[in-house]
């Protein structure tokens, strides 16, 4: 690297070289699955023509130097990408690869504009390391976190740290059982607390960023690859998930990048395709069909990942072997369960159009596309030593014990402290595809708190499955006593077609556990205070304070591709 550090990698080369070389730079441990194979097989890219380069980041497995998550990435990557084109091997054109952190390099290094770097892949990749990764509306992403530090990265930490006297497997042990019982490790208050046992030792880095809570924290600034969309000039192809925890980012570096890349032919050479798995895409189908949360989406759900990039990559690197390009966004429709090809995201014929919360009596309620006239509201008591458990969704929380994807929610429905809304079964089939948010008058009891809120699809049978959700976290002065609030709670995206006779819900609630952090509801930061105190939530229905959520609403056509 410039600064002399040693960044070691393995090397898989063609028969034929000079070749188009295909990077990947991990922290995951080169030689592993989790960092060399969860996007693609090198041998399957060298079988197709191309040399792979697969590389430990700075101070990760083979790697010198210290290991600072993203600190680093834009000027190793770019550094290793000048040094990989001045090999004999490279024929001068350059890719990029990977999934995840894999995919966050990848934009990292194309904003530094170097020589020779024809195209990338990022799978999963965030474009803002705050927002959309380690919080989302203000609210910090512990369990996805806390998995990742305990599971993900703890194998290259321990490797690097030595092992405290005690062999590897007494120390996966100890991650594996903290892991267990993540929603019970996991409320331990201050945070302080957390240091001290195996989380504080495998992932200091995790407090770090628990400790830069807003927004403008000088940490994110230089880590901010929204801030660098004018600096990218490179054709990508953007992967992403409906159920995944890093989907917000990967379609707003899709946007973002059709908006202000540098060039005008790199704003044309971008590609989204979002599928309706998880963090991990399926590989393969040997279990006859693609499993997604509890709800089974068939052989149709299934793409080969490994095809699809080394397509990409022979259109841009390979340009005699490449085929036509299709169109230039595809999205999987769940509900229909059909892929379709689309011009573009968002699509330009969805209509935002609001749903109404209504409740005669200030509890349960109905969904309704014309606002109440009468104005009351709904109440629950929010006890953060009682939290709403995660079920589902869009989070990275340990899959074991936490299902990705939509889950059968009656049992969080049950709860006094969650208010649910539905719509009457629905004569027409109604389809969802955009950006969801919700806006809600609120008022709390609370100096500070937080509010949630859940998209359902309601089966005939009653059974009720998640379809995106998002939280919002009222800091101390949002809030005034007695006086209500009009906030906004960003809920992600989805592609959903709710079907005819199925309702659409809405759950209301103020704790998710343990993807979010929880709310003290006092005036400590959550990762400080000392206690938890119970909240009384109200929020606002009809008239001048009609709570509502905006949905993108597509005109429902009979011609699936």
């Amino acid at each position: 690297m410039s600064d002399g550090t040693v960044l070691r990698a393995d090397l898989y080369l063609p028969e034929r070289l000079p070749a188009p070389t295909l990077v990947s730079r991990t922290p995951y441990l080169k030689g592993l699955v989790p960092g060399l194979m969860a996007a693609l097989n090198p041998m399957r890219a060298v079988q197709q023509g191309f040399a792979v380069l697969v590389q430990d980041v700075r101070g990760r497995g083979a790697s010198a130097g210290e290991f600072d998550p993203f600190v680093n990435e834009a000027a190793d990557g770019a550094d290793t990408l000048r040094w990989v084109a001045r090999q004999p091997w490279c024929d001068g054109k350059l890719g990029m690869f990977g999934s995840s952190y894999m995919g966050a390099t990848q934009l990292q290094a194309a904003a530094e504009r170097p020589s020779g770097l024809g195209a990338i892949c990022p799978i999963q990749a965030v474009s803002d390391y705050y927002d959309g990764r380690s919080f989302r509306g203000g609210a910090f992403e512990l369990g996805g976190m806390a998995s990742i530090a305990l599971w993900n990265l703890a194998a290259g930490t321990l490797l690097r740290s030595g092992l405290g006297g005690k062999t590897l497997r007494q120390r996966f042990a100890e991650a594996r059982a903290a892991l267990s019982d993540l929603s019970g490790f996991l409320k331990a208050t201050p945070s302080d607390s957390l240091r001290q046992t195996v989380l504080g030792e495998l992932a200091p880095f995790l407090f770090t960023w628990w400790e830069n809570d807003q927004a403008d924290a000088l940490y994110w600034e230089p880590l901010r690859i929204e801030d660098r969309y004018e600096a990218i000039d490179t054709p990508a192809l953007h992967i992403t998930s409906w159920f995944d925890q890093f989907h917000v980012g990967t379609l707003r570096n899709y946007e973002g990048l059709r908006a202000r890349a540098a060039t005008e032919a790199a704003r044309a050479a971008q590609t989204l395709v979002v599928g309706p798995w998880g963090h991990y895409p399926p590989k393969s189908t040997l279990l006859g069909s693609v499993r997604v949360g509890e709800l089974d989406l068939g052989l149709g759900a299934f793409l080969d990942m490994e095809a699809l990039q080394l397509a990409w990559f022979k259109r841009w690197l390979q340009p005699d072997a490449a085929t036509a390009p299709g169109k230039r966004v595809r999205l999987y429709v769940m509900g229909r369960n059909e892929w379709r090809d689309e011009d573009d995201w968002p699509l330009a014929r969805a209509k935002e159009v609001p749903l109404y919360l209504a409740s005669p009596d200030g509890s349960h309620g109905e969904l309704t596309w014309q606002r109440a006239e009468a104005q009351i509201d709904a109440r629950f008591t929010f006890d953060p030593q009682r939290p709403v458990p995660t079920r589902g969704g869009a989070h990275m929380v340990l899959e074991a014990a936490y299902p990705h994807g939509p889950v059968e929610q009656r049992e969080v429905e049950n709860r006094p402290d969650v208010l649910v809304f539905r719509t009457q079964p629905l004569v027409e089939e109604v389809e969802v595809t955009g950006w969801v948010r919700a806006e809600l008058w609120v008022q709390s009891s609370a100096p500070a708190t937080d509010f949630t809120v859940k998209l359902v699809d309601v089966w005939p049978d009653g059974s009720a499955y998640n379809v995106c959700d998002g939280i919002r976290r009222l800091r101390v002065g949002e809030l005034n006593s007695g006086d209500w609030l009009h906030l906004a709670v960003e809920m992600g995206a989805t592609s959903q077609v709710f079907l005819s006779g199925h309702c659409i819900g809405v759950q209301v609630s103020s704790s998710n556990f343990p993807r979010f952090d929880l709310a003290s509801n006092t005036a400590a930061p959550p990762r400080l205070a000392t206690t938890r105190d119970v909240a009384h939530q109200r929020v606002g229905i009809g008239g001048v304070r009609a709570s509502r959520v905006m949905l993108p609403l597509v005109p429902v056509s009979k011609e699936f591709t």
